[in-house]
């Protein structure tokens, strides 16, 4: 057959349990889980059209995912830290007029 081969994708064996476990976890925000979800689907070698197509993410937005899980391991499911404004804010109860 011609044309590229796919390429494989495969997790370390404390990250394919540690993922299985976040994902049983029913209080876990939904897009750590499809992240995780997307991860061991292709360590399964599913096609990268039908793991798009079920979580949601863009085909760069997968590859995006894997090259984090070769940079930071499974903590790339997980959102890194932002620089800006604070999402949360303590609430003082005092106006600064």
């Amino acid at each position: 057959m011609k044309g590229r081969k796919p390429l494989k994708y495969k997790l370390r064996e404390a990250d394919r349990h540690y993922l299985k476990e976040v994902i049983s976890d029913r209080q876990l925000i939904q897009r750590i889980a499809n992240r995780a979800r997307a991860l061991l689907a292709m360590d399964r070698g599913e096609r990268i059209f039908d793991i798009i197509e079920w979580t949601g993410l863009s085909r760069t937005g997968l590859w995006y995912l894997w090259q984090r899980y070769k940079d930071r391991g499974v903590e790339a499911i997980y959102d890194e830290e932002r620089s800006g404004r604070p999402p949360v804010f303590s609430p003082s109860g005092e106006s600064s007029d």
